[in-house]
C-alpha cells in the first residue's frame, strides 16, 4: 500500500486525484455490450420531450435498468446510460471541482430516478448526454442530502420572501405559512418545519446532482435548457416543489430572475 501511495504522489500528485483517474478508467474500459442497432430504435424514447432543436428531456425512473446507449464529452466510446452518467459525475464534480468526499458515494447516481438532457448530432449514432440529475422522492427523505449536516451552516440567513411562501403554500396543498413563524428560527429548523407543512408530500422531492457537460462556449445556454427541462419535467411528473443544492452562482440568479 505504501507503494502504491509513492506512484500516486508520483504520476498523479496525491492518492486521491490517483483513485479519481482509476474510476474513470474503470467506466471508460468496462466491458459493455454495445448492439449495432439503429439509433432510432436504441436511443429515442417515446416519451421524451423536445426542448429545443435536437434537445430532448426525459424522466429515467431508474437509470440502472435502461439500456440505452449514450455520449459523453470524456468518453471515446458510448457508455449505458448508468455508466454515462457516474463518469460525467466524477469528471465534473469531483475531478473539475474537487469533491471527493462523492467518491465513495458514485452508486447513488448508477441507479434510481434521473431527469436527463441530451442532444442528437448528426456525426454520432447515439446521442450526447448534456445534463443530469438525481431525483430522490420523499420515501428516503432520510437519504436526502438536503437535510445532511454538511449542507447545514448556522451563519446562512434564510431568505423569506412573503411571495415565495405564498405560492409555495398554495403549489404543494401546504399549511398556511407566515414570516412569523420563523423568526429567531435556524436554517436547518426553518427547513424542516417547512417540509413537514407539506400535506401532500408526492408534489415534492429533492433534486441534486446537476451536472452541465459539452462545449464550453455553450454552457450557459446548457444551464439554462437544463434547468427549463428539470423544471418542466418535475411539473409534468406531479411535483410542484423541489428542494435542492445549488453550487452555481448563476443557478441562484436564474431563479431569482424568474421571481416566482
Amino acid at each position: 500500500y505504501f507503494h502504491i501511495e509513492q506512484l500516486a504522489i508520483k504520476f498523479f500528485g496525491c492518492l486521491l486525484k490517483c483513485s479519481t483517474e482509476f474510476e474513470i478508467f474503470k467506466l471508460i474500459h468496462k466491458p459493455n455490450v454495445l448492439l449495432n442497432h439503429d439509433s432510432e430504435t436504441v436511443s429515442k424514447n417515446a416519451t421524451s420531450t423536445i426542448i429545443d432543436e435536437k434537445y430532448h428531456y426525459e424522466l429515467v425512473p431508474d437509470i440502472s435498468e435502461d439500456e440505452r446507449f449514450f455520449h459523453t464529452e470524456f468518453s471515446d466510446q458510448p457508455l449505458p446510460l448508468s455508466d454515462a452518467i457516474v463518469l460525467i459525475n466524477i469528471a465534473t464534480f469531483v475531478k473539475e471541482h474537487k469533491w471527493y468526499e462523492m467518491l465513495n458515494h458514485l452508486d447513488i447516481s448508477s441507479k434510481g430516478e434521473h431527469f436527463i438532457l441530451y442532444q442528437y448530432t448528426e456525426n454520432n449514432l447515439y446521442p450526447t448526454i448534456i445534463s443530469s440529475a438525481l431525483i430522490q422522492t420523499t420515501s428516503n427523505k432520510h437519504e436526502w442530502l438536503f437535510f445532511d449536516g454538511f449542507f447545514q451552516n448556522t451563519k446562512w440567513k434564510p431568505n423569506l420572501d412573503a411571495d415565495g411562501l405564498l405560492s409555495l403554500t398554495k403549489a404543494t396543498s401546504m399549511s398556511s405559512l407566515t414570516r412569523s413563524q420563523f423568526i429567531d428560527k435556524t436554517s436547518d429548523e426553518i427547513e424542516n418545519d417547512l417540509f413537514y407543512s407539506i400535506l401532500d408530500k408526492t408534489k415534492v422531492c429533492e433534486a441534486i446532482r446537476l451536472t452541465i457537460s459539452g462545449s464550453k462556449s455553450k454552457a450557459n445556454y446548457h444551464l439554462y435548457l437544463a434547468q427549463k427541462g428539470l423544471a418542466m419535467a418535475l411539473k409534468e411528473s406531479g411535483r410542484d416543489a423541489v428542494f435542492t443544492i445549488i453550487e452555481k452562482p448563476a443557478m441562484v440568479l436564474f431563479y431569482k430572475a424568474m421571481n416566482l
